[in-house]
């Protein structure tokens, strides 16, 4: 018995008995799920690139996974089921639907820290909510068209993100109540689905069933794209003003080319490191602040060139 003993000492010193290996880390470094609305935008390409840096600097390990495009609800769902049932220590989650994912987030919450960020969700049964004041950008967004329609007014073009998406709603929402405070300006609402085809699509029948649109809005980086081709299919790129939500390559350039007047952009480089930074916190019984809110950032013409500004345009991803 005493060599048994012995023996087994001696092959636990040798493969590491770490409960924290099957855990992901409960006593060694904590694993946190970091799932996005989707992985298919250099957006979210940039939130992990934050993920990745918080993790780091606070010794944790990041599992990240999302689903193929923003309106694959039943997938992030599914997502959250497999990473739990993996043994992670905490999730970080940019809800698809702020009614669909209620349940997920609730019951994965009942187990574990869980951190809501980029877009809110309908329950308070989190740990933390970590996001743009999306409602300001929007009302940012709205005061600069204000400001480039000058005193004539007109009609604006407002191409909408994917219905049930509590972030691009905020920013639909205060843009409309922003520019609704003239009353020579009038709206044109349409679906573009946080897809930029559905969205070039949607602004190319804007313009070719209403004749004399004087800008458009964008709340998202893939209605941004789309709105910038069907301009440039109808050969009014520059020509109708045009302010837009978040950045990256494709509309930094839009901006030099003076194609799109002016973009409202977020952080989300910080925006990922502080999800992690809070679930971390979470698990070692830390205290963690409930709702932190990102101020945004109007880009326009005037000052993209500041390298500070430029950060913001085009931020680091992790890609």
């Amino acid at each position: 018995m005493t060599r048994l003993l012995a023996a087994a000492a001696i092959a636990c010193a040798v493969v590491g008995c770490d409960k924290s290996t099957k855990s992901g880390g409960t006593a060694a470094k904590p694993v946190i799920a970091v799932i996005p609305k989707s992985t298919d935008h250099p957006y979210w390409n940039a939130v992990q690139a934050g993920a990745l840096k918080g993790a780091k600097e606070v010794d944790a390990e990041i599992r990240w996974q999302g689903p193929n495009t923003e309106a694959d609800r039943q997938a992030q769902i599914r997502i959250v089921a497999d990473l739990t049932g993996q043994g992670v220590d905490a999730v970080c989650i940019a809800p698809n639907d702020q009614d669909a994912l209620v349940n997920t987030v609730v019951q994965t919450h009942q187990k574990m820290p869980v951190v809501v960020f980029d877009s809110g969700v309908n329950t308070q049964d989190y740990t933390a909510f970590i996001a743009t004041d999306n409602r300001k950008g929007g009302q940012m967004a709205g005061q600069e068209m204000l400001k480039l329609l000058g005193e004539g007014g007109g009609k604006v073009a407002v191409i909408r993100g994917i219905a049930g998406s509590e972030s691009t709603t905020q920013r639909e929402e205060g843009f409309i109540e922003a520019v609704k405070k003239d009353a020579k300006v009038s709206i044109v609402k349409l679906r573009g689905d946080n897809d930029e085809l559905k969205s070039r699509q949607a602004a190319a029948d804007v313009l070719t069933r209403e004749g004399d649109i004087a800008g458009f809005f964008g709340p998202s980086e893939p209605v941004c794209k789309g709105i910038l081709g069907a301009l440039g299919d109808a050969g009014k790129a520059g020509k109708i003003k045009f302010v837009g939500f978040d950045g990256g390559d494709e509309l930094a350039r839009g901006m030099d080319e003076q194609k799109i007047d002016a973009l409202v952009v977020q952080r989300p480089v910080l925006m990922g490191e502080l999800a992690v930074k809070a679930a971390v916190a979470a698990i070692r019984h830390q205290p963690v602040e409930k709702i932190q809110r990102i101020d945004p950032m109007l880009i326009t013409q005037q000052n993209k060139d500041r390298p500070d500004v430029r950060e913001l345009l085009q931020p680091k991803t992790a890609r």
